[in-house]
């Protein structure tokens, strides 16, 4: 038994170590459908959970939240060659906002059904680098953690 051990720890930790990516036809779609150009190196995508899962009102001043998100935390990040765009569960709370450029519906829930479906949560923000691979945050997010996460997922 003893010699099984270091072998099932070696299995577990290759599990563990293993990078999250989005297969090559869901890659596909979402750079059509998002508009992400093959010279931008990442994907941001701050997206805004459904109501029912979050426990306050998540779908008012939606621009306000958008100028924050702009002035306070994307302001201190290097966004060169990066595409930052919002997504929103619920496609008529957030219809004043939505203009298929910055500002999207969550198309057949994708993100919400691969990425965040956790109840009891508002905002997330999803990461994913030209390769396809990804990270992610539930809840609340800033700068440095952006810095972070691009920063994890450059390719070398």
């Amino acid at each position: 038994m003893k010699k099984y051990i270091p072998i099932l720890f070696l299995i577990f930790q290759v599990s563990f170590a293993q990078e999250k990516n989005i297969p090559k036809d869901q890659m596909k779609s979402i750079r059509y459908e998002y508009n992400w150009k093959e010279e931008e190196e990442f994907l941001i995508i701050n997206y805004r959970f459904p109501q029912d899962y979050c426990p306050y009102e998540n779908y008012t001043e939606l621009e306000r939240t958008y100028n924050w998100l702009n002035n306070k935390v994307y302001s201190k990040v290097d966004m060169t060659n990066i595409r930052n765009i919002f997504i929103y569960d619920d496609k008529l709370a957030a219809k004043p906002i939505l203009d298929n450029t910055t500002h999207y519906d969550d198309i057949g829930r994708y993100f919400l059904k691969n990425f965040f479906d956790k109840k009891g949560s508002c905002i997330g923000l999803l990461i994913i680098n030209k390769k396809g691979a990804y990270k992610s945050i539930i809840g609340e997010y800033s700068s440095k953690d952006i810095n972070n996460l691009t920063e994890a997922l450059k390719i070398k």
